[in-house]
């Protein structure tokens, strides 16, 4: 088998990819001047240019662009068939990407459960609001927030998009009522990545014209969901993130309307990622603790939409108030 050297295979690969052996040096982690040797010795070894070398710029030649096409291919097996012998090899460890406020307000408080049935399972969590590149992230699976589970990807809808005003539950909050135009007048929370949450609350609940009068701006939602439990104003929230709150009684709905999107959070990965056993482990309690938010969701939905269920006892049922009052 008459194969070249892989380190210069590698570097072509990488400066071809960015069309700079600077930026092809920082991605290897080496100089300049090392990808430029190995990608001469590379074309030493073929016998033909693979590069035009112009002022602060590399082009590729035609003979470039047919190698670069033919070994693409061989690469990636590689790489694949390493990611595979590395979960064979280390199945006993669980690589997430989730987004931060999913991992935060929701997964993070159930984990205990997990380890609780599977302790022999280590999870390691990274969190972005990129999307998984499952073939240059190292990791086996990740939350995505969308509306599909991609072809070629395996994976489970957790929970649709539910927003709903909350605020912090108190004797005050709960003996007031209020209508949706009411809020605009209030102190008004939200992250600065989803700024059209408030008014697309207020045109669901039939007022698009209101002004809002006051806002706080956080960098993220959970910032914003503590804001609320702090006192600071009335939150836009995921429901499924604020719904341990709720369910205490420190955090109550002030207006009995909900939007509802089409959008979900959705476990994915590689369908060749099935073989991990711990990976099947997590999808499946995973799958299990969705449903069970759904079915909460569902239950204290029914309250705010039948109206039991106002800021004078908060989304869920009156025997959880005496949390708040005692705090």
């Amino acid at each position: 088998m008459h194969l070249p050297p892989l380190n210069a295979v590698r570097a072509f690969d990488a400066a071809a990819r960015h069309l700079s052996f600077r930026r092809a040096a920082e991605e290897l982690c080496v100089t300049p001047g090392a990808v430029s040797r190995q990608v001469a010795n590379l074309e030493d070894f073929l016998g033909a240019r693979l590069f035009a070398r112009r002022h602060r710029q590399v082009v590729l030649t035609k003979a470039g662009k047919m190698y670069l096409a033919d070994i693409r291919e061989g690469l990636a097996r590689i790489a694949h068939a390493t990611a595979a012998l590395d979960t064979r090899l280390n199945d006993k460890v669980l690589r997430l990407k989730l987004p931060p406020t999913f991992a935060l307000r929701w997964l993070v408080p159930r984990l205990g459960r997990f380890h609780a049935h599977h302790p022999d399972i280590s999870v390691q969590i990274t969190t972005s609001h990129a999307q998984a590149d499952f073939e240059n992230d190292e990791v086996d699976a990740a939350v995505q927030y969308g509306d599909g589970i991609a072809k070629g990807f395996r994976g489970e809808r957790l929970f649709n998009e539910i927003l709903i005003p909350v605020q912090r539950a108190s004797p005050v909050t709960r003996a007031s009522k209020c209508s949706p135009r009411d809020l605009a007048s209030k102190m008004l929370l939200h992250s600065f990545r989803r700024p059209d949450d408030w008014s697309r609350w207020f045109a669901a609940a039939g007022v698009p014209d209101v002004e809002i009068k006051q806002s706080l701006v956080f960098e993220n939602s959970g910032m914003t969901y503590q804001g609320a439990m702090d006192g600071l104003g009335v939150a836009m929230a995921h429901a499924a993130f604020v719904v341990d709150e709720l369910r205490s009684g420190r955090l109550s709905c002030p207006v009995s309307v909900r939007l509802e999107g089409s959008v979900a959070y959705f476990l994915i990965y590689p369908k060749e990622h099935m073989r991990s056993a711990s990976l099947r482990a997590f999808h499946g309690w995973l799958a299990d603790e969705a449903q069970a938010t759904r079915r909460e969701l569902a239950a204290g939905m029914g309250k705010l939409a039948s109206g039991s269920g106002p800021a004078a006892i908060g989304l869920w049922s009156d025997d959880r108030k005496s949390h708040t009052d005692q705090n």
